[in-house]
């Protein structure tokens, strides 16, 4: 039987390129300016923090005291199983979301794994770093990037898989793919002792859609989530994964001790409570991305609905992100070209959402840069 845009490919050939955005020290250094003054569109980190509440506990945590003690995540766990009424035993605390998609991906030591791409790359570099056959179900422009949750089915029931990963919102479209369609992907992977990653990194902006709660209860489903770009800390590095006890310990034994700060620990115990900031940021993310993708669809970019913070749009007459990625640097702008994600061309970039002040600028560069090359 076939599926449709599901190709197998060896897993070491995913290992030679990696591009991710947010590299602002290394463009201030090559500009010569601070890295403040550095317009980064490239990562999707919430632009109203980090919270009052976080730089609080920051700072309180840098303390002689606890700066002697080895940190420890039981406050931190604790208050991630009274948020989402889980036992502590089915928690794992890594240094990011990143850092937990290889744990979770050598605990489970797959031989064969299904990936929808395009994808966040460092779901193919740990399946290929545990030897993995990897096989990538594409999602199409013609479908507008959505699964044909159909023919995964299809697959999962009859290919044998030993892990299907997943993410929702998806990265780099920004779509949340409908809850009953996820639910019944994984109970078909349940079925056949198919193991699921859902990566809820993004989750945050549309928390009605996590599948977190549930994860506990499915002995194959493993969810991630990450406190650092909602709660806008990336250099603290802490997310988190949920899963039955069983599949926690052994994820838990492939993160090294101590892998996160005290300082990391703290700013996510207080980000977990902070409903306020939670309510603040969606409201305002929903408000700027809408503005953001009807002013760049003004001026001629197809922009795809988004339930995250970032923008996934293609540009008008062929144009290149690569080149428009070059002219912003030269205005000290940072955007993601993304014809290195696996099934998207030149023309696509993946912008996030920032203040209103800084899309409208960015908006206005972009149609100075399409009239400069409808001239050229």
């Amino acid at each position: 039987m076939s599926y449709a845009g599901m190709k197998e490919r060896s897993g070491r050939v995913q290992l030679i390129q990696v591009e991710h955005g947010g590299r602002v020290y290394e463009a201030a250094q090559r500009w010569g300016i601070e890295p403040h003054q550095v317009l980064d569109f490239s990562a999707n980190i919430n632009p109203l923090g980090p919270s009052q509440g976080v730089l609080s506990a920051i700072s309180n945590a840098l303390t002689p005291t606890s700066l002697r003690v080895y940190p420890d995540a039981h406050n931190f766990v604790r208050a991630i199983a009274d948020k989402h009424r889980l036992m502590p035993d089915e928690i794992v605390v890594g240094s990011g979301a990143a850092s937990l998609i290889f744990a979770v991906i050598h605990a489970l030591s797959p031989k064969r794994v299904l990936i929808l791409e395009p994808a966040f790359v460092e779901y193919s570099r740990a399946s290929a770093a545990v030897n993995a056959q990897i096989t990538t179900a594409l999602l199409t422009e013609e479908r507008g990037f959505t699964p044909d949750f159909e023919s995964l089915l299809r697959a999962v029931k009859e290919r044998h898989f030993d892990l299907v990963i997943l993410n929702s919102p998806h990265n780099p479209t920004g779509a949340s793919y409908p809850r009953n369609e996820l639910l019944s992907l994984i109970n078909a992977a349940e079925g056949h002792n198919t193991s699921v990653l859902l990566d809820e990194a993004f989750i945050d902006y549309a928390p009605q859609a996590s599948l977190v709660s549930l994860a506990a209860t499915k002995p194959h489903l493993i969810v991630l989530r990450s406190l650092t770009k909602f709660y806008a800390v990336p250099g603290l590095r802490i997310g988190y994964a949920v899963c039955a006890a069983k599949s926690a310990g052994r994820v838990r034994e492939q993160i090294d001790p101590w892998s996160v700060s005290t300082v990391a620990l703290e700013a996510g115990r207080v980000a977990l409570d902070e409903v306020e900031f939670d309510v603040e940021s969606r409201r305002a993310n929903a408000v700027a991305r809408e503005e953001f993708a009807g002013a760049l669809r003004s001026i001629g970019l197809e922009v795809l609905p988004s339930a995250a913070n970032f923008l996934l749009g293609k540009l008008p007459h062929g144009g290149s992100g690569g080149d428009l990625q070059g002219w912003l640097e030269s205005k000290r702008i940072l955007i993601r070209r993304c014809d290195l994600f696996h099934g998207l061309g030149e023309a696509f970039i993946r912008l996030a959402v920032r203040s209103s002040s800084d899309n409208v600028r960015l908006v206005c560069l972009i149609e100075e840069w399409l009239k400069i090359n409808e001239r050229s």
